[in-house]
């Protein structure tokens, strides 16, 4: 079978050169007036470039869901610095699409002004005639550009929804852990005599469960029954002492955790009002800049209606003057 796939590709060159000079030809636009239907920003190379990040970042947790979520392949330590590093990357996407947001109301804000506002009613706009295509693209162009900031918005709450469903489960296994009763463990005496005792074969019935009894407990002495009563009254202390610590331990960490849980919410919230002041700070200091210049204009306007006054009044006091000479 011969090798058609050069002809094919000729094919194609020439169907795409045509389908080309047919859309130029409808468009009519030249080259030099596409340059105005270009954006020339980094907007959507920036959300490209968190949009890679946080795929990224799910593939990270996909990836250690199973080992997270198990009891032996991660320790509590390595989890906790997951939580952490995950919980500062978040912030850190949710930090730039709040700068891109930002970015973006600003330029749309001048492009209302300059192409989409209604000129009707302005002296301008009789000299200016409006360009319904450009108009349109700009108006397309901010719908696609809000779409794309939504967009990221709900990718990022999704993977953040998904790494907190994780990091419940873990404390709900947790709180699990730390509700076991651990009074139902029994102690197993190390003991010559019950160790002998515990090395009989299984008991089939309880009347040969309760023969056995006896007879061990006749071969020992009132001495041996004795010692081992005292030591198993000290055995049971010893072990509901261990018992109440390891409850008061796991109401510690219970406690400890929550305060970090609300401690974590607080440096939150508190960054949140620290970046919104940092925010307010930065408008501020723009009116401030924009008021000592309207400021310096009106000095500026006042100085030279003043100096006109005094001319004027000059030259009205010299007029004066050469009319009373004259007079």
């Amino acid at each position: 079978m011969p090798n058609v796939t050069p002809l094919f590709k000729k094919y194609v060159s020439v169907f795409s050169e045509n389908s080309q000079g047919d859309s130029a030809a409808k468009t009519g636009q030249n080259p030099k007036d596409r340059q105005k239907y270009m954006i020339q920003d980094s907007f959507i190379k920036e959300c490209l470039e968190v949009l890679k990040h946080v795929f990224e970042l799910q593939k990270v947790v996909d990836s250690i869901r199973t080992q997270y979520q198990s009891e032996l392949d991660l320790t509590d330590r390595e989890k906790d610095d997951f939580d952490t590093e995950v919980r500062l990357l978040i912030q850190q996407y949710f930090e730039k699409l709040k700068f891109l947001e930002q970015y973006e109301n600003k330029r749309q804000e001048m492009i209302e002004k300059k192409y989409l506002e209604d000129p009707r009613g302005e002296i301008s706009s009789l000299f200016r005639t409006r360009d319904e295509s450009l108009i349109l693209f700009h108006a397309t162009n901010n719908k696609h550009r809000r779409g794309i900031l939504q967009s990221l918005n709900m990718i990022i709450s999704s993977i953040f929804s998904d790494i907190s469903k994780m990091q419940q489960h873990r404390l709900s296994r947790q709180r699990e852990l730390d509700s076991i009763d651990f009074n139902a463990q029994l102690y197993n005496p190390t003991h010559a005599v019950i160790r002998s005792v515990s090395q009989h074969p299984t008991v089939a019935t309880t009347e040969e469960e309760v023969r056995q009894y006896q007879e061990t407990v006749g071969k020992l002495s009132q001495e041996q029954l004795q010692v081992l009563e005292t030591e198993h009254d000290e055995l049971l202390n010893i072990k509901t002492q261990e018992l109440e610590k390891v409850e008061n331990l796991s109401k510690t960490m219970v406690q400890i955790t929550s305060l970090q849980n609300e401690i974590a919410s607080h440096l939150q919230s508190q960054t949140q009002s620290i970046y919104s002041l940092l925010d307010n700070h930065d408008d501020i200091e723009l009116d401030i800049v924009q008021g000592n210049r309207q400021l310096k204009k009106a000095q500026r306007h006042g100085g030279k209606s003043a100096k006109l006054i005094v001319y004027l009044s000059i030259l009205f006091g010299i007029l004066i003057v050469c009319l009373d000479v004259i007079n």
